[in-house]
């Protein structure tokens, strides 16, 4: 392990994390609120963290392997979790245990909180929040090659130790410009997504936040009854859109950008996810019409907005814990399946869930006719043995996780349902799940036991489980062990 190449880059991250905490900084001085000195510490611990990696650390081209980049990834994002945790903890708005939670939720898009009335903080504190999400939703690596480009190419292992998906899916032959181009449709969309806000009904300050956590998906509000608050069709409507929107891969809308409109007809992913969601809003709409819950018309408007919600961001436009059984089995299902590989959402993925289906459907045909050679196909083109593994094994371990989060947290007394849902919504990173982590709730009341567990699954989830798994193994570590 070349420990200087990890300090190198930590060290710089760091410093892109206080660069970051210049944004709420600058709005507790505008607003004069109480978090200006809160921000102005994490700002120096961060400067401080930074020029320590910067005096030890060293970078030369080559010295990077693939397992610098999964160290400095892994370490990466716990670091940035703990510079996120700051100003909650220095401006005493929240305890170390719950600042962690609330940072970590924020990064990885997760979107639980812990604190019961958003509105009582500082419009800064409020800010930092949805930007960690806006941050975490691109992926933290994306911004720091983009930001910095002179950090060479062996940042390809970094990215690589990020990106979410069961394939590449390389956009621009160099790595920077490929970062550069998908932070640009990221802004963009952002924008696009302030506006429609704004034009919408919200005040400039909740048009922005929810725009970066829309974006993000990550489904933190400024205000504890999420978009339920604005009780606006328009305002529902136009969040489940930028929802659909920011759950397409992004690699999808470059491609879109320079070969036009026919890449989405050959897309198998794209058009399983509108299927997804149109079955979805279908399903839950005639299962909340037949019980009486609603007319058809607020049926359809509650069934798209919580469809789309679930499978991203987890905002709530109504409290859905009081639906029907099947309604809650259905958003569970909702939850694991996830975006599109690509984009920021989580979850098992889209394509991931195509290729399982894909995959039983041939073995299932196979064994009819024993002596035919049957392939799983995406997008027209055979997809080969090796990534189909990985799909049948990342499903595997996608499992595991959910079971053994839910076994401990059942062991702390939470119910059996209310345990497997917010191990799924951890995995999954989605936020509010059901019972006493319902829409209407928060995750306060949780035991200290319980949020650790949620954290550690919530990283594992994000990153999905590999990178850092494989630093738990001792010879990870190891000098002598080669990559």
């Amino acid at each position: 392990m070349e420990w200087r190449v990890v300090m190198y880059f930590l060290g710089r991250i760091a410093w892109v994390c206080g660069a970051a905490l210049l944004v709420p900084f600058f709005t507790s001085m505008a607003f004069h609120d109480e978090a200006t000195f809160s921000f102005g510490l994490s700002i120096f611990f961060c400067m401080l963290v930074g020029g320590l990696g910067w005096k030890v650390g060293h970078m030369e081209d080559g010295l990077m392997t693939p397992r610098e980049g999964i160290a400095v990834t892994g370490l990466a994002w716990i670091l940035t979790a703990f510079f996120g945790m700051l100003p909650y903890t220095l401006g005493e708005h929240l305890s170390f245990v719950d600042g962690l939670f609330e940072s970590i939720s924020g990064f990885t898009g997760f979107g639980a909180t812990v604190i019961p009335a958003p509105e009582l903080l500082p419009e800064s504190v409020l800010l930092w929040r949805s930007l960690t999400q806006w941050l975490g939703g691109l992926g933290i690596v994306v911004f720091f090659i983009t930001l910095l480009p002179k950090a060479g190419q062996n940042v390809v292992h970094m990215y690589e130790a990020e990106s979410v998906g069961p394939t590449e899916d390389r956009m621009r032959p160099r790595l920077q410009e490929m970062t550069a181009a998908l932070v640009s449709i990221y802004v963009v969309l952002t924008a696009i997504a302030m506006l429609t806000f704004s034009v919408g009904g919200m005040s400039a300050f909740d048009a922005v936040n929810h725009a970066l956590t829309t974006i993000g998906t990550g489904g933190f509000s400024t205000h504890s009854e999420s978009i339920a608050y604005f009780d606006s069709f328009a305002i529902e409507m136009a969040v489940t859109c930028f929802i659909l929107l920011s759950g397409v891969s992004f690699a999808l809308y470059y491609r879109l950008y320079v070969r036009g409109w026919g890449v989405l007809a050959g897309n198998t992913e794209f058009k399983a996810y509108l299927w997804i969601f149109l079955a979805g809003t279908a399903l839950l709409a005639i299962t909340l019409c037949a019980d009486g819950i609603y007319g058809p018309v607020d049926a359809l408007r509650y069934a798209a907005f919580q469809t789309a919600s679930i499978s991203t961001t987890g905002f709530a436009s109504a409290d859905y814990d009081r639906w029907p059984s099947f309604a809650k089995c259905l958003l569970l299902f909702l939850m694991m399946v996830g975006g599109c590989a690509g984009s920021t959402a989580a979850g098992l993925k889209v394509t991931r869930a195509v290729l399982l289906f894909r995959m039983v459907a041939a073995h299932i045909w196979q064994r009819i006719h024993p002596h035919m050679v049957v392939s799983v196909r995406m997008n027209g083109e055979v997809v080969p043995p090796g990534v189909l593994l990985r799909v049948g094994l990342f499903f595997f371990v996608y499992l595991f996780f959910i079971v053994s989060a839910a076994a401990l947290i059942m062991f702390d007394g939470v119910p059996m349902f209310e345990a497997v849902g917010m191990s799924v919504s951890a995995v999954s990173t989605v936020g509010p799940a059901f019972g006493v982590v319902g829409p209407t709730e928060t995750y306060a009341s949780l035991s200290p036991f319980v949020k650790a567990v949620l954290c550690c699954i919530t990283l594992l989830g994000r990153l999905e489980f590999f990178t850092l798994l494989v630093m738990l193994r001792a010879d990870f570590w190891q000098e002598h062990k080669g990559w």
